[in-house]
């Protein structure tokens, strides 16, 4: 299993061939989740797997009628696997995002079943309540979308309300800060006190300049995690999870980009959702856009220009090969770092388009947009018809332009 293996053959999310060796240090691991038993109000239930990798599970269970309801219970073992990702085990701890299960969005007819691809973040999901039960091993300190509390009985238990998921990383290792922002906790788990305090700092000011921007921070909590794995970050409803490698104090200034655009998700998926799918730039690009508009407000419009030009201007002068534009579907990538110059950079150069257009400007349109849509599900055309009817005129042609042709 160390030698030899061909990422492509593989079903794992950290397979793509950019991540691969970084991903897996020691050779491939291997990681499952093995179902035990599937019951509905007690009962056995019939299931089946929708996809080869096993991440669509389909459960058998009587029609429901408005006002009714049942108890599903999933009881599996999983194996974690030796992986530098978003879901593994490495020397600083466990990752484990994307290990809750989730009821697949039911759109137009049909259930939402795309396959977890390694590039983006592949899944769309509603919003739920969760409350979590842990019981860990002596010494191990959970961080956690929702707020953990030691009971007496040595476990951990939390809930966090209006979630579309549910970030968790568990180490022994952890040094944690907490400070508030306004009435919003804070919470940062590092490898070290010092790194752990620059990223509290960091979130801080985030959840500050943002609320002031698009209105006020929509959990009671917000985590920031430090771990090991290859990429800068990845949010979750209330948490973050931001590379280990930013904590160094001569990363203090990309740790601050880091975390901002971070916390922008907290507004612009974790809030407000939108298909991550088939339109990764509704949630990509407003929260690079909002990174652009946090260091402005922070340091300047000195700092903006040159943030923009390696992060905007550049991407668009960029030779991306094929006909890969904002608007594709994430499963038009294959390569990290054309998505991250197309639907992030390329995306982003929309919304300065719209600041320059909008009487009020972008920031008040977000903010509109995310007052109006707290907590529910934007389509692309909802997202279009809302921006048309804010501006008082037709900007399809402009996104059309922005998002479905290749430059």
């Amino acid at each position: 299993e160390k030698a030899g293996v061909d990422p492509a053959s593989l079903t794992s999310p950290a397979a793509l061939e950019e991540i691969y060796e970084a991903c897996y240090p020691e050779g491939f691991s291997p990681g499952f989740l093995s179902l035990y038993d599937v019951k509905w109000n007690g009962e056995a239930a019939q299931y089946r797997y929708l996809d080869e990798a096993e991440t669509a599970l389909e459960i058998a269970i009587p029609l429901l009628l408005p006002g009714e309801r049942g108890i599903l219970e999933i009881r599996s073992v999983g194996k974690i696997p030796l992986c530098s990702h978003r879901l593994g085990k490495t020397d600083a701890g466990y990752q484990l995002g994307n290990i809750i299960p989730l009821l697949s969005r039911y759109e137009k007819g049909a259930w939402r079943t795309e396959e977890y691809a390694p590039v983006g973040d592949p899944f769309v999901s509603d919003c739920a309540n969760f409350s979590l039960t842990l019981h860990l091993p002596e010494g191990y300190l959970p961080a956690c979308s929702a707020p953990l509390q030691k009971q007496e009985d040595g476990s951990w238990q939390g809930e966090i309300l209006s979630a579309r998921d549910l970030g968790l990383c568990v180490s022994k290792g952890y040094q944690m800060v907490k400070g508030k922002a306004g009435d919003t906790f804070v919470y940062a788990y590092g490898e070290t006190k010092a790194g752990a305090k620059r990223a509290l700092q960091c979130a801080k000011k985030a959840i500050q300049i943002f609320s002031s921007l698009y209105g006020d921070y929509p959990w009671p909590a917000y985590t920031v995690c430090s771990v090991d794995f290859p990429f800068g970050g990845m949010e979750y409803p209330a948490f973050c999870m931001i590379s280990g490698e930013y904590e160094q104090e001569s990363m203090e200034d990309s740790l601050d980009l880091l975390i901002a655009h971070e916390t922008a998700h907290q507004w612009f998926y974790a809030m407000v959702g939108s298909d991550q799918y088939y339109h990764p730039w509704q949630d990509e690009a407003l929260s690079e856009y909002a990174a652009l508009r946090y260091v402005q407000k922070r340091y300047g419009q000195g700092s903006y220009e040159t943030l923009k030009y390696f992060r905007v201007d550049a991407p668009m002068q960029e030779n991306i090969p094929g006909s890969l534009t904002p608007g594709s579907p994430m499963d038009y990538f294959g390569s990290l770092n054309d998505y991250t110059a197309v639907v992030y950079g390329r995306g982003a150069a929309l919304m300065l388009a719209l600041e320059e257009m909008l009487p009020k400007g972008a920031d008040d349109f977000l903010r509109a947009y995310a007052e109006k849509y707290a907590f529910q599900y934007v389509p692309r055309e909802e997202f279009e018809a809302f921006l048309n009817a804010y501006a008082g005129m037709d900007l399809s042609p402009l996104l059309i332009d922005y998002l479905d042709t290749a430059h």
